[in-house]
Order: structure tokens, then C-alpha cells, then sequence
């Protein structure tokens, strides 16, 4: 039988029906994040600033469920531009450190909140 275990982090908007994390045996599965503080309003005008909040935000829900981003074994970037990749990719080595996880980045038409220029989901190892 599979261990499942549902992960919210204080201060993380609840913007539809899902938790911030879900723990299923010895994976966590992180949910898309988006650019919003707790309150559901946008962080950030541009895709760099967005990306700092939403890696800020990956760590803290990584936390809580008990790993760190060197525990991150694949991620999914989500850029309503794909020019934007070369700016936030010092923002992805700063926070993964050493580490590299497997990648998705794809370039989508649009994100669940009006002006999010970036998502990111991320699968763990715990």
C-alpha cells in the first residue's frame, strides 16, 4: 500500500483544489507555483522577479515536506516566453547549487493568474 501524505505550508495561497506537496512513499511531488503571495496577488513584473519568488517558495514547501532542493530529481519550468529562459537560469543554478535534476522547460500561451510570466513544478526524493 502506498504512503500518502498531503503537504500545506502556512502562507501558500490556495488558488483551486490542491495541496502545496503530496508525499507518496519516497517521492514528494511539488505543485505547480506560481507567482502569488498568500493573499493570491501577483509577486513580480518580470519573469526574473517572478522566478525568484516562485524558487523562494519551492524551498519553502520543500522544506516542509523534509528535503532541500539537492533532493529535487526532476522539474518543470513553464515560461509564457521562452526568451526568458537565459535570465532566470542563474536563479536555477543558485538554487539547485551542484545538484542537477532533470528538466522540462516549455514555452506555454498562458498561466492560471493573469500576468505570471513562470510556473515550476518539482519532483523530490525523500
Amino acid at each position: 500500500m502506498t504512503r500518502r501524505e498531503e503537504i500545506r505550508v502556512p502562507g501558500r495561497p490556495e488558488l483551486s483544489h490542491s495541496a502545496d506537496a503530496v508525499r507518496a512513499d519516497d517521492l514528494v511531488f511539488v505543485a505547480g507555483i506560481l507567482p502569488v503571495d498568500a493573499d493570491g496577488r501577483l509577486v513580480g513584473e518580470d519573469a526574473v522577479e517572478q522566478a525568484r519568488f516562485v524558487l523562494d517558495e519551492l524551498g519553502r514547501i520543500l522544506r516542509g515536506a523534509g528535503c532541500s532542493p539537492a533532493d529535487v530529481v526532476k522539474v518543470c519550468v513553464y515560461l509564457t516566453d521562452v526568451h526568458d529562459r537565459p535570465s532566470i537560469n542563474p536563479l536555477r543554478q543558485a538554487f539547485f547549487g551542484a545538484a542537477r535534476p532533470a528538466s522540462t522547460l516549455v514555452e506555454v500561451s498562458g498561466l492560471a493568474v493573469p500576468g505570471a510570466k513562470v510556473e515550476i513544478d518539482a519532483v523530490a526524493a525523500a
